[in-house]
């Protein structure tokens, strides 16, 4: 059992209780915990591959950062049982409810679920059958390690009790073993000598030996050359996440990989163990050949043993994401990047909504950017929006004319309307802060976006934040400050308030101007 509360409440707060396999809810990111785990000998503690200090007996600290999902908590005893619990962790209240953060995320989902994929602790549910997304490495190194396991444990199964089938060969044999002749065989004359009353003596019969069909069973069968080929392909799966991990070439800070290297390429190292043992044992060293075909996935099909090892095989390879079927959990980006992610929707649907125009995801052309989506607006002028845009250092990139005065800068998004020829950019920088002084510190981006990013030569006409809480800051809100100054903020950005249209009217406003 595991227990947790939070760190700085009173003495004798009630403690929450998990049992193996259960989620336990109600902790919030940017919050410290205590967990326990009841004055257990020897155990260990590790929550996303990470392995907590040990503050006191049986008594450990964490802290989960910006971030919203399940997270995945294992307890060791004596450095071999593993005992898996999950917490599940939401986003701050001064934030976003739960609930309107589970609706961001499902806004997004529906638009793109690869945008979903990221590298911190917190999970969430993806499918498995098409769409790739960017984070392939981390996406196979999850799936190797939750579902092969149970892939080679069904193989260890059909390996005890396999498919066979009988083996056709044509043997020499002594007479006395031979229940069927062919025809042929009176060419012989000694036997033709036996058969006509000739030669009858023992010492006849033990001395013919003729060519006869016989059969012997064998493992060499197609459904077992498929499961071989898998097998193949989950060792080579494994070998190359192992380097992977070992060069620190996952999408996550190096420093961070460094935490988590030792438990994933122990986790890794069991895999490719146990696949060879699997490889050189009586069943599969039998088969002649790994192969794919009609006739081995037809055996499969029939098998139920078969059938679900095949299956569970193919997932624990998989990398792809969408699908109706969101049952595995995958690493999601920070409560920040998802919230970035779903204002960035928020400015399509807007602008959608203002010109009866349906966006079309483009090359992007002032900047590069990780999305573009391209308008094409009746009056003739034309929009694109960026998301995750790049604007190098001192110099527009080839034909590009977005650039910055100063270093490499990388706003949230950016629009540029073109209008006969001329060109303005407006800037939106989504910020997962709350507070005044959080967010008169996240103003200067705005300020530094104003001053340091060009089109051609010509300034963003304005740089927003875009803010999920209450406001705090009324003065940064006015639209008087805002034209004025060039920056300023909306607040209450997030589904069911009132900042959506208040943005949506704001930017009608601005595509207007031009």
């Amino acid at each position: 059992m595991l227990k947790f509360r939070r760190k700085h409440d009173a003495q004798g707060c009630t403690w929450t209780e998990i049992f193996p396999g259960q989620i336990g809810s109600g902790l919030h990111e940017d919050t410290d915990y205590l967990l326990s785990t009841e004055n257990q000998c020897d155990v260990r503690v590790f929550v996303d591959d990470v392995e907590l200090t040990c503050c006191s007996e049986s008594l450990f600290s964490w802290r989960p950062c910006f971030y919203a999902g399940r997270v995945n908590v294992d307890v060791l005893k004596n450095n071999e049982i593993s005992t898996r619990y999950f917490l599940d962790v939401s986003p701050s209240k001064s934030k976003s409810g739960q609930s309107q953060f589970d609706d961001m995320v499902a806004e997004i989902r529906d638009y793109d679920q690869t945008l979903l994929g990221g590298t911190v602790a917190a999970t969430i549910e993806f499918g498995h059958q098409v769409g790739i997304g960017k984070f392939a490495n981390d996406i196979l190194l999850t799936r190797l390690r939750e579902h092969g396991p149970i892939f080679l444990t069904a193989l260890e199964a059909i390996a005890r009790a396999p498919h066979r089938s009988l083996k056709a060969e044509s043997k020499v044999l002594p007479l006395s073993r031979i229940r069927v002749l062919h025809p042929t065989a009176l060419r012989d004359r000694r036997l033709v000598a036996i058969v006509t009353g000739q030669s009858v003596s023992e010492e006849d019969f033990d001395s013919i030996q003729l060519t006869s069909s016989t059969s012997t069973p064998t493992f060499d069968t197609p459904a077992n050359r498929a499961l071989l080929a898998l097998l193949k392909r989950f060792r080579a799966a494994v070998a190359r996440t192992q380097e992977v991990v070992q060069n620190l070439k996952l999408e996550a800070p190096q420093d961070e990989q460094m935490t988590r290297v030792k438990r994933r390429l122990a986790d890794l190292e069991s895999l490719s163990c146990r696949t060879h043992r699997l490889l050189v044992c009586s069943t599969f060293s039998e088969v002649t050949s790994g192969e794919t075909s009609a006739a081995g996935l037809t055996q499969v099909a029939a098998q139920p043993k078969y059938s679900r090892a095949y299956r569970i095989g193919h997932r624990s390879m998989s990398i792809a994401v969408e699908g109706g079927e969101t049952q595995d959990h995958l690493h999601a980006p920070p409560s920040w990047g998802i919230y970035e992610t779903w204002c960035y929707l928020l400015v399509l649907k807007s602008i959608v909504e203002i010109t009866g125009v349906l966006g079309l995801t483009s090359k992007p052309r002032a900047a590069s950017a990780e999305r573009s989506t391209s308008f094409t607006i009746s009056d003739g002028s034309s929009l694109e929006v960026l998301f995750q845009a790049t604007f190098p250092s001192l110099k527009a990139a080839g034909s590009r004319s977005g650039w910055s005065l100063s270093k490499e800068r990388r706003p949230d998004i950016v629009l540029i309307q073109t209008v006969h020829g001329k060109e303005q950019m407006l800037v939106f920088d989504a910020k997962w802060r709350h507070g005044r002084e959080y967010i008169l510190d996240a103003m200067e981006s705005g300020h530094i976006y104003h001053d340091a990013l060009r089109l051609g030569f010509e300034p963003p006409t304005h740089c927003l934040l875009l803010l999920p809480g209450s406001t705090c800051v009324q003065e940064l809100e006015q639209d008087d400050y805002i034209t004025s100054h060039g920056v300023g903020a909306f607040s209450s950005i997030s589904i069911g308030m009132a900042g959506p249209d208040r943005l949506k009217q704001w930017l009608k406003k601005w595509l207007a101007a031009s």
